[in-house]
């Protein structure tokens, strides 16, 4: 019976999408906040709901292309697209690596990897005004706040054994943070992971919307604007929203990096006073203004949730008296049982359990590594990481190269926000777990604002506010 009413859903809405491919974005977004809710209510929380988002991201790009098929447009060529098409062929060619557990295995690594990758063209085409960018922007970040509600939802009645109080049964539920706490067994620490299927997926889409609250909240909007205001109030609560969201979620790697990239964003950003370009580092009020926000966020939020929020500090500890040198360990055990070419493409990827033979595989137990470093080594050997990491050099260097070009756009803070995001996103997955860039959620948005980056110039320039 679900899977007739998934079928019939599918009908009714591939014909509006195939219609109009940005229709198709848009379901995809609404499908994100969506699909973690919808397959903890179906008894058994199958794997197959998932699936959902891959058959509208498979509608939405066949349509996109229909329609530069139909206008006769040739697509943008990425800057970086002869670096992709190195690191894309590489991944094909290993997939048929001979020491791979199978082509299965495989086609799944390739889904991480490319799969969500031509997104960036979805995004770069999205938008045909600043306008109506910075109102999508906008909604995303609003969206902050009832995420951050239901989470504090979930804090309270954790214990209920309601599936949409906790993270989907496979997930982690909790950290023990070493000390008893009222309500939970042994000290633990819950994992909430507001509308999604766990804390981490939730953290990451948190720390999206933190970056682009802080762009939008100090950016330029356009004058005599028909449809868009700004509203101060309305953003600062938002972006207030999602760092409490990331505080309370338990999740430590997002919690430290979306302070890094406050601090970022701090000395980078730029605003206009009088036609004359200032840093925010050197406004005294954005100082002020900032410091007293935190203290008037942690101090209620530390008494109501003072065993997450300790744990969230304890991750500075953490870090500085273990992570650091358990990096290098990982580092040095991944180089030291390195290949050339590694066990194939996808041998390590997420959701291999679920594949025959998948679970004998892992259990044969060859030397394996959470952070993604080990598992780019692992699975592509020493050429293969040679050449993802020089793919993403180059990609963020050229992302580097465009906010310089819009030094003076209003746009650029926006930009900046996006750029420290997916650098942040590349950071966690490089030093600390694998499974950042196995989230298809976290890809999903990764790809598509990384596209909407380098349409910002595009934007900028063909509807220039005078600053």
């Amino acid at each position: 019976m679900i899977y007739l009413l998934a079928l019939i859903s599918l009908a009714i809405i591939a014909v509006p999408i195939l219609r109009q491919w940005r229709f198709g974005v848009f379901l995809i977004f609404a499908w994100l906040l969506l699909e973690d809710v919808v397959r903890r209510l179906i008894p058994g929380q199958p794997v197959e709901v998932a699936l959902a988002k891959d058959v509208l991201i498979s509608l939405t790009y066949f349509s996109f292309l229909l329609y530069f098929s139909f206008k006769g447009k040739k697509i943008w060529k990425p800057a970086f697209g002869g670096a992709l098409f190195l690191l894309a062929a590489f991944l094909i060619i290993n997939v048929f690596n001979p020491d791979s557990p199978g082509l299965l295995f495989g086609l799944i690594g390739l889904r991480s990897y490319l799969w969500y990758l031509p997104l960036f063209f979805l995004g770069y085409y999205m938008f045909g005004s600043q306008e109506k960018l910075l109102k999508f922007c906008q909604i995303l970040v609003y969206l902050s706040v009832p995420l951050f509600l239901f989470a504090v939802f979930q804090y309270f009645f954790y214990d209920s054994g309601w599936a949409l109080a906790r993270s989907l049964t496979d997930a982690t539920q909790a950290h023990s943070f070493g000390v008893a706490i009222s309500g939970f067994k042994g000290g633990d620490v819950p994992l909430l992971p507001s509308v999604f299927g766990t804390s981490h997926r939730y953290s990451r889409f948190a720390m999206l919307l933190f970056s682009l609250g802080l762009g939008l909240l100090t950016t330029k909007y356009p004058a005599n604007s028909r449809y868009l205001k700004k509203n101060n109030k309305l953003l600062i609560a938002s972006i207030s929203s999602s760092f409490l969201g990331i505080t309370i979620s338990g999740v430590r790697s997002a919690f430290v990096l979306t302070l890094a990239g406050s601090v970022l964003f701090l000395l980078f950003a730029v605003y206009f006073r009088n036609v004359k370009k200032y840093h925010l580092w050197e406004n005294s009020r954005v100082w002020f203004f900032s410091i007293a926000v935190i203290i008037l966020l942690v101090l209620p939020i530390s008494f109501l949730f003072r065993y997450s929020v300790f744990f969230q500090f304890s991750s500075f500890s953490a870090t500085l008296g273990q992570r650091i040198s358990w990096a290098f360990e990982e580092f040095y055990a991944a180089l030291a049982n390195a290949k050339f070419l590694g066990w194939g493409t996808g041998s390590l990827s997420q959701g291999l359990t679920y594949l025959p033979g998948g679970a004998e595989w892992l259990g044969r137990g060859l030397v394996r590594s959470e952070s993604g470093f080990g598992k780019v080594i692992f699975e592509l050997g020493i050429s293969g990481m040679i050449i993802f990491y020089v793919f993403w050099k180059y990609l963020f260097y050229l992302m580097i190269k465009e906010v310089k070009l819009l030094e003076n756009c209003n746009l650029r803070n926006l930009g900046l926000g996006i750029l420290i995001f997916s650098f942040l996103i590349l950071f966690w997955f490089t030093f600390v777990h694998s499974q950042v860039l196995g989230d298809a959620t976290t890809l999903v948005i990764l790809w598509f604002f990384i596209g909407i980056f380098f349409g910002l110039k595009k934007l900028a320039f063909t509807n220039q506010l005078k600053i």
